[in-house]
C-alpha cells in the first residue's frame, strides 16, 4: 500500500465515520429531549437531505478543479460546523435551533466534498485499481465507524450525552489534517475543460439513464433512499423493544459497523467476482431480510447479529454501486455521475425524516415491513425487466 492511499484512508475513515457518528449522538440527545421520532429523524438527517445542494456543484468540481483541493476545503468547513455545535450544545444555546442550523450547512459542505473524496481513488491508484481501492477505503472506514461508536459508549459512563459531542470535531479535526498533508503529497490531477465548458449535470444525468449499464444501477440507488425510512426506528426500537440505554445503543452500533468490516473483507478477499448485476440485487434483499429479523424480536444479542448481517451485505452493495459506476462511466462524466448518487444519498435525508413520522403515525413495526418491501420489488423489478443488468460483470 503506498503512503499516499494509507493517508488517505486515514483521513476518509476518520470524516465518514464522524458524519455517522453525530447520527447516533443527534438522534439519541434528541430523543432524550423531546422523545420524538419526528424530531429525531428531522434533525439527525438535515445534513443527508441537505446533501444534493451540495453535490450539484461537487460533481462537477470533482471533474474540473482540483479535488484535493476541494476535499481540503470541504474538511476544514465539516470541523467548524462540528465544533459550533458542540460549542451550542454544551452551552445550551438554543441547542434544538443550533443543531438544526449548523446542520444544514454541514450537509451542504459535506454534500461538495463526497464526489471529489470518493474519485480521489482514481487519482491515487488509478482506475485498474479502483475496486481494491474502494474495498479498503470502505474497510478502513467501517473500523472506525465501529471503533468510535465503541469509544463513545464508553466515554458515555464518563461523559454526559452533551460532553460527548466533543468527539466530532476532534476527530473530523484530524482527518483535515491528514488532507493537508496529502494536499502536498499528491501531484495535481488533469482538468477536464471540455467536461466544465460543454456539459451540466441535467447533461450527465441523460447520459448516465441512456446508458445501458449505468441506467440500472442508478435506479437501485432508489433503495438507498427507501432504507432511510428504517434509520430513526432504529433508536426508538433499541430503547422501547430491546430496553437499550444510550451507552448500549452505541455499542449496537459499533456492532453494526463491524457488519460492514466483514462485508469489507470479503469484497477484498472476492474482488469483482462478487460485483454484478444479480449480486447487487441479492445484497439487498438479504439486507431487508436480516433488517426484518432485527424489527421481529426482543433479544438484543440476536438483535444485533441481524443488524451486523444486514450492514455486512449493505457494505458489500454500496461498494459495488461505486465500482461499477466510476468503471463503466466516461471519464468526463464520472464525477458527475457519482454526485447522481450522492444526490440520492441526501434525498433520503427526507425518508429519514419522514420514516420517523410515519412511525410516529402507524407504528414502527408497519413502517419496517413497508421499507423492506419497496427494497424487495425495486431489485426484482429491475432484475426482471434489465437483460443488460443481470449480464453485468466488472
Amino acid at each position: 500500500m503506498n503512503k499516499p492511499f494509507a493517508i488517505f484512508l486515514f483521513a476518509h475513515s476518520l470524516g465518514y465515520s464522524c458524519f455517522f457518528l453525530r447520527i447516533i449522538f443527534v438522534g439519541w440527545y434528541v430523543l432524550e429531549k423531546t422523545d420524538s421520532l419526528f424530531l429525531v429523524g428531522l434533525l439527525s438527517s438535515i445534513p443527508v437531505f441537505i446533501f444534493p445542494l451540495g453535490s450539484i456543484y461537487g460533481g462537477k468540481f470533482a471533474d474540473t478543479l482540483s479535488r484535493k483541493l476541494v476535499v481540503v476545503i470541504a474538511r476544514t468547513s465539516e470541523f467548524i460546523l462540528l465544533f459550533l455545535t458542540a460549542l451550542f450544545i454544551n452551552l445550551e444555546i438554543y441547542p434544538l435551533v443550533s443543531i438544526g442550523v449548523i446542520s444544514f450547512f454541514y450537509g451542504v459542505s459535506n454534500g461538495i466534498g463526497a464526489p471529489s473524496r470518493i474519485n480521489m481513488i482514481i487519482d491515487i491508484l488509478g482506475i485498474e485499481n479502483v475496486s481494491k481501492g474502494n474495498s479498503f477505503s470502505e474497510l478502513v472506514a467501517s473500523i472506525a465507524s465501529a471503533v468510535l461508536p465503541l469509544i463513545a459508549s464508553l466515554l458515555l459512563n464518563i461523559l454526559t450525552i452533551e460532553e460527548i459531542f466533543w468527539i466530532l470535531p476532534f476527530f473530523t479535526f484530524l482527518g483535515a489534517l491528514a488532507f493537508y498533508i496529502l494536499y502536498f503529497l499528491l501531484p495535481d490531477q488533469k482538468k477536464s475543460k471540455e467536461g466544465f465548458n460543454k456539459f451540466s449535470l441535467t447533461d450527465a444525468i441523460f447520459y448516465a439513464f441512456k446508458d445501458k449499464n449505468i441506467a440500472p444501477i442508478l435506479t437501485l440507488a432508489i433503495c438507498m433512499i427507501v432504507g432511510a425510512l428504517l434509520q430513526p426506528l432504529i433508536p426508538s426500537y433499541s430503547r422501547d423493544n430491546l430496553g437499550l440505554d444510550g451507552s448500549s445503543y452505541t455499542l449496537l452500533q459499533s456492532v453494526n459497523f463491524l457488519g460492514a468490516i466483514m462485508g469489507s473483507i470479503i469484497l477484498l478477499k472476492f474482488g469483482n467476482r462478487i460485483i454484478s448485476g444479480k449480486f447487487m440485487s441479492l445484497w439487498m434483499i438479504l439486507f431487508s431480510g436480516f433488517i426484518f429479523i432485527f424489527f421481529s424480536i426482543n433479544n438484543p444479542i440476536i438483535a444485533g447479529i441481524s443488524l451486523l448481517l444486514a450492514n455486512l451485505f449493505n457494505a458489500i452493495w454500496i461498494t459495488s454501486i461505486w465500482t461499477s459506476l466510476q468503471t463503466f462511466s466516461d471519464e468526463k462524466f464520472v464525477g458527475r455521475v457519482v454526485s447522481i448518487v450522492t444526490i440520492s444519498f441526501g434525498i433520503s435525508g427526507f425518508f429519514y425524516m419522514l420514516g420517523g413520522f410515519i412511525g410516529d403515525f402507524i407504528g414502527v413495526y408497519p413502517t419496517m415491513l413497508i421499507a423492506c418491501l419497496l427494497i424487495i420489488a425495486i431489485n426484482l423489478l429491475v432484475l426482471s425487466y434489465s437483460e443488460n443488468f443481470r449480464k453485468l460483470k466488472i
